[in-house]
């Protein structure tokens, strides 16, 4: 890590113990603004800055950008909180289990609850009740926007909400971690329509969602957070942690994802001394992946990952002719769940929706597959992984 990602930490634990601080002149603000931007903490470093004793060396133009990201993320606050609640009166009044998780369950624990940036909201009901939470959403003013696969995502007021079946969808590294969490919603315990989960149960699900993000682009340093606010909010097993995502084959996994939570923030068990590697990927791109990112080197890692070969020609092939299971989790092609002898049709409808509303992501892809830089970074993400027990 460099200087400005261990200060990062080092104001992140400022933050968790409300401490007013004095700055470290020598940082380069700007720049530690777009590290924390890129992790969506600049809110939350705003909080620290704005009560130090010193603030007046962070440079006007600089301390603004902070403010402005941390006044954004207040009124975002406000208008998702509203709709937290409007959502519980509708599946209260239309008697429809539910349970928030991620941030619409954990923003309350931070110190500063406003500052933890939430894009979407995130609710877990019972498949049964899929078509009612359509129809009754709809009613309020929520405008459905995906509804095939195990996510329907719904807008309002410029505002997502993800209403889920299940919490997790298809694979995670190597993991069975689908059929691990197929049952979540029974795990919860109820007042009323209302559930809540179990906190280890929960913090388990996080360490899961972050091994998702690994495997498809990056989880960033927000995510690292959460699990400390948890594990200082609560008393979590986590002895029972890992016997649950031992059954996912994600134990090792966890171990050195709570291992980087005890370096940097003083929670949790450092069961691996050695977290270097893992510490600077979680930096490198930003809270989901994404920043920076040689998408390509995804694509041929997951590649290597199931043996496949034959180059470059062959691995674009692949990406333009998913197989069915791949297809039916895509949100946007709305007819092809559970009808498999439409696949052909779901490849013609998919390469168009492409090109007209991801053909940045889609060129991203695509344009350095077969390079040499992006096979050894492939290769080396392939290396980190198995080494860190995802694969």
């Amino acid at each position: 890590m460099n200087k400005t990602q261990d200060y990062l930490i080092e104001l992140l634990n400022a933050y968790l113990k409300s401490e007013a601080i004095s700055l470290d002149e020598e940082i380069n603000y700007n720049t530690l603004f777009e590290l924390s931007h890129a992790h969506n903490l600049s809110a939350i470093i705003f909080c620290v800055l704005n009560t130090a004793t010193n603030k007046e060396i962070v440079d006007a133009k600089t301390l603004r950008s902070f403010e402005e990201d941390f006044l954004e993320s207040v009124v975002r606050y406000d208008y998702q909180k509203a709709q937290i609640s409007e959502i519980e009166y509708v599946f209260t009044k239309k008697h429809i289990q539910y349970v928030f998780f991620k941030g619409a369950a954990l923003k309350e624990l931070y110190p500063v609850p406003q500052a933890r940036i939430m894009s979407d909201i995130d609710v877990l009901i019972h498949g049964k009740d899929r078509v009612m939470v359509r129809k009754f959403l709809s009613k309020y003013g929520f405008v459905l926007l995906t509804k095939n696969g195990p996510v329907n995502t719904f807008r309002k007021d410029k505002l997502l909400v993800e209403v889920h079946n299940r919490l997790v969808s298809g694979r995670v590294g190597s993991s069975s971690a689908e059929e691990l969490f197929s049952d979540a919603i029974s795990h919860a315990e109820f007042n009323g329509m209302r559930g809540e989960f179990d906190a280890s149960y929960h913090f388990a699900y996080l360490i899961t969602h972050i091994a998702h993000h690994f495997w498809f682009n990056g989880a960033g340093v927000r995510h690292i957070l959460d699990l400390a606010v948890m594990l200082k909010a609560h008393k979590i097993d986590l002895d029972a942690v890992l016997e649950l995502l031992a059954r996912a084959e994600l134990k090792d996994f966890a171990k050195n994802i709570i291992s980087v939570c005890h370096n940097w923030f003083g929670e949790g068990v450092l069961y691996n001394e050695n977290t270097e590697k893992i510490e600077e990927f979680i930096f490198s791109y930003g809270v989901f992946g994404s920043e920076g990112r040689n998408k390509a080197a995804v694509v041929t890692r997951k590649d290597m990952e199931s043996g496949k070969k034959g180059g470059a020609v062959a691995t674009r092939f692949r990406l333009l002719f998913p197989s069915y299971e791949q297809v039916k989790n895509i949100p946007y092609i709305p007819f092809i769940e559970g009808r498999p002898y439409l696949l052909p049709a779901a490849w013609v409808y998919r390469f168009f929706y492409n090109i007209k509303n991801r053909r940045a992501f889609i060129e991203g892809s695509t344009k350095d597959i077969g390079k040499d830089v992006t096979k050894k970074e492939a290769e080396r993400e392939l290396e980190l992984f198995e080494e860190i027990g995802l694969l």
